[in-house]
């Protein structure tokens, strides 16, 4: 695993990638922000962390994907994280493809489950996933990145990497290594089950973020905000399981408590108490990446998320109408016909 390359610089894929370039891996980043490059070029990588866990601060190369063409006068890539967006997944592994190696792989370091979109690229065989369970980070500015939640450690995992077969391979276990550069890292025989576990956490938490435009602990703390979250991650927990999934703890929840809280008042309390001592946790500012786009006036994940919930929970029959609805307001708000609001809780709700 001597040459890496991450493709997306930005919150997740800067951050995990700062402290390989740290810890003296050869990493290169491709980005599609210029800005972005640029100031990657000039002054490195900032990270900031929450009491200082995670900061760093490192020389890095950075290249625009402008620039990938050069690279075949170079050695190939041992492995290649691809961490943009959901929807940009399938061109970023096409433009970045030729510059692996043979026997390279790659790893989704993305929200969604985007495994099978990269499969059709490059094949099964050479791709791995990674659930990021505990890291929340925000890309601030140009080249800076701030960490809004604790690291993880061997009771909370912050990363989860895994072949799609759930085997143990001598490269996912190089590739855990790697990642424990910037927090713990497992490697998991369930890949699909922590994917799904984190696609739940995702699903709850960041369109109510992203239509309400509330930060993460405003939004736990905004009663109608915190019941809509929990039936989210109710319905998405019995989805996934109506697919034959085995889910995992992730984000401090217990989703055994999530799926019942809909019908079960003390499940209800007790997962009540479990967001509420996560939001306290992280820090005031921290705001999931669907609120991030929402607020710089950018495309969301919403159909990789909380439509992906929907579309899935339709085939095996389970109710995901507040699925449904939240991404429609999303996409709404995406075309500028209506405004992040609170208010807009009782369209969902209603």
């Amino acid at each position: 695993m001597a040459r890496v390359c991450i493709v997306g610089a930005g919150a997740v894929g800067g951050y995990v990638g700062a402290h390989m370039a740290h810890a003296g891996v050869d990493v290169t980043f491709i980005d599609a922000w210029a800005d972005n490059v640029q100031a990657m070029r000039k002054q490195g990588i900032t990270v900031s962390g929450m009491r200082g866990e995670g900061s760093v601060h490192t020389p890095v190369r950075a290249l625009h994907i402008s620039d990938v063409s050069q690279l075949v006068r170079e050695p190939p890539f041992d492995i290649v994280f691809i961490a943009v967006k959901s929807y940009d997944t399938t061109w970023a592994t096409h433009l970045i493809a030729p510059f692996a190696a043979p026997t390279g792989c790659f790893v989704s370091l993305q929200n969604g489950i985007n495994e099978e979109l990269i499969a059709q690229v490059v094949g099964w065989q050479r791709v791995l996933g990674c659930s990021v369970s505990a890291l929340a980070a925000e890309l601030t500015a140009p080249a800076t990145i701030v960490r809004n939640s604790p690291l993880g450690d061997d009771q909370k995992w912050g990363l989860r990497i895994g072949e799609a077969n759930g085997q143990i391979t001598p490269r996912a276990e190089a590739i855990a290594s790697l990642l424990s550069h910037s927090d713990s890292c497992k490697v998991t025989t369930n890949l699909w089950g922590e994917r799904w576990s984190k696609l739940t956490i995702n699903a709850m938490r960041n369109g109510v973020c992203a239509l309400t435009g509330l930060t993460g602990r405003q939004r736990d703390n905004h009663e109608i905000a915190r019941q809509l979250s929990i039936s989210l991650g109710s319905s998405s927990v019995r989805v996934g399981r109506a697919l034959g999934l085995a889910l995992e703890p992730v984000g401090g929840l217990d989703l055994d408590l999530l799926a019942s809280s809909q019908n079960d008042p003390a499940a209800l309390e007790a997962i009540t108490q479990m967001i509420m001592a996560v939001a306290n946790s992280r820090s005031d500012a921290q705001r999931p990446s669907m609120g991030q786009d929402i607020s710089k006036g950018r495309r969301t994940e919403i159909d990789h998320i909380n439509g992906l919930v929907a579309r899935r929970g339709m085939e095996v029959g389970i109710d995901v109408t507040y699925h449904q609805r939240v991404t429609e307001v999303i996409k709404r708000i995406e075309r500028g016909e209506i405004a992040p609001s609170p208010a807009l809780l009782h369209e969902i709700v209603m």
